[in-house]
């Protein structure tokens, strides 16, 4: 049986991207983490910033778009996400991992790290080096977010792959990682810590795009794209989340979820 990693699921970008389009129509509040964080950095626009785990760059593109003038890199252990940070104009694409950061000690003025530690095994050895690598006076900012963020829909999905001998598979998530442990994580390497926390729910109206995002969650139940039972467990969380309208008419699918921004002053 195929077993999932974090380096295939970010072979491509497609899954993160179906998660954060159903956050971004889906959510009960309104809400932009890209914009939150960007609040709560302060930002002129002259600043020297490093995105750790850029993903799709949605984050350095709404940068870019404001006229941000200083340097912008993203880093990202994902080729595919290394590019995709690199094909913005005046942005710097590299491929590294968190905890070996190619910089200089003080190169960056700001570093971000958004949706990422909880991939790391050691995640207190990745904010050493995020302390590393900004100068003094510099500021980092980590987004993580709450336990059992959409176990809902997760729940589901693990329930179903259990059917067919899939298991969460190791090294994928670190379950100590969260709202409620990070802003500690932060003192213990920074001394000082900002936190503000975001409370909010999924709340899908319809079969189709419950489906889509409950898939896009497969790799961290265990489920590989390709694996023998791929279409049976894709089948079956299809029909139970097609019953679940069914037999709640007019109802939403709601998940609660949530993330917390947390800053912190290099001294």
């Amino acid at each position: 049986m195929t077993t999932p990693s974090l380096t295939s699921e970010y072979a491509t970008l497609d899954a993160l991207e179906t998660r954060i389009r159903t956050h971004r129509l889906y959510s009960e509040t309104d809400d932009d983490v890209n914009a939150s964080v960007a609040a709560a950095l302060r930002l002129t626009g002259s600043e020297q910033l490093i995105d750790i785990g850029c993903g799709t760059s949605e984050f350095l593109a709404l940068l870019a778009e404001r006229g941000h003038t200083g340097r912008l890199c993203g880093l990202d252990t994902s080729q595919s996400a290394a590019a995709a940070a690199a094909r913005l104009p005046g942005v710097a694409g590299i491929r590294a991992a968190a905890e070996r950061i190619p910089a200089r000690a003080g190169a960056w003025d700001f570093l971000t790290a958004r949706h990422m530690l909880y991939h790391l095994d050691d995640p207190l050895r990745a904010l050493r080096e995020f302390r590393r690598v900004v100068r003094s006076g510099g500021t980092v900012c980590v987004v993580v977010n709450h336990a059992r963020a959409c176990a809902r829909t997760r729940d589901l999905v693990t329930a179903v792959a259990a059917r067919y001998g899939f298991r969460e598979p190791p090294g994928m998530l670190n379950r100590d990682v969260d709202s409620d442990t990070g802003p500690a994580m932060m003192r213990d390497v920074f001394g000082n810590a900002e936190v503000r926390a975001f409370d909010n729910a999924l709340v899908i109206p319809e079969p189709e795009p419950a489906i889509r995002f409950a898939e896009s969650l497969f790799a961290f139940c265990g489920v590989a794209p390709g694996a023998t039972g791929y279409s049976e467990v894709r089948a079956d969380v299809e029909a139970e989340l097609r019953r679940w309208f069914a037999a709640n008419p007019g109802r939403r699918w709601r998940d609660p979820k949530g993330y917390t921004v947390i800053t912190a002053i290099r001294t």
